[in-house]
C-alpha cells in the first residue's frame, strides 16, 4: 500500500504524466488545504501540468501511518517538496487508497502547504 503512494511520488520526480495517471484512479484528485483556501485539482489536470515541468518534483514522505479496512486505506505522512533542488514547501499528506484488481491505487490526496518551522523537512536533508 505504501508502494502505491510512492509510485505516485516517483512519477512526479520522473515527470511522467502517464505513470502519474496510472498511480491514481481515473476520478482521483488532489486537494490543497489551507487555513482559508482549498484548491482541487483532478488527476488529469495535475498530469497535464506535470508534462510542462522542466525540473523534477521531489515529494518525499517519512514515518507514514497506515490504516487499512478491507479495500480502503489511509496513509498519513509528513512530506517535503522540492522543485528540482529548490525547496518549495512542506506539510502533511493524507492519501486515500482503494484496492482494485490491479492492486492499491490512490483516489485522493489532501495536503497542507506550510513552511518551516511550522512543518519539518525530511530527516535525510535535501534530495540529491
Amino acid at each position: 500500500m505504501i508502494a502505491a503512494a510512492q509510485a505516485m511520488f516517483d512519477a512526479m520526480e520522473a515527470l511522467d504524466p502517464d505513470a502519474f495517471r496510472d498511480s491514481m484512479l481515473p476520478d482521483g484528485f488532489l486537494l490543497a488545504v489551507g487555513f482559508e483556501t482549498m484548491r482541487r485539482t483532478t488527476r488529469d489536470e495535475f498530469a497535464a501540468r506535470m508534462a510542462n515541468q522542466t525540473r523534477p518534483m521531489f515529494e518525499r514522505m517519512w514515518d507514514p501511518e497506515v490504516r487499512i479496512d478491507g479495500p480502503v486505506a489511509t496513509l498519513w505522512t509528513p512530506y517535503d517538496f522540492y522543485s528540482g533542488l529548490e525547496f518549495s514547501h512542506c506539510g502533511v499528506d493524507a492519501l486515500q487508497l482503494a484496492k482494485t484488481a490491479g492492486g492499491w491505487r490512490v483516489f485522493m490526496v489532501s495536503y497542507t502547504v506550510q513552511m518551516p518551522p511550522t512543518c519539518n523537512t525530511h530527516p535525510e536533508g535535501p534530495p540529491r
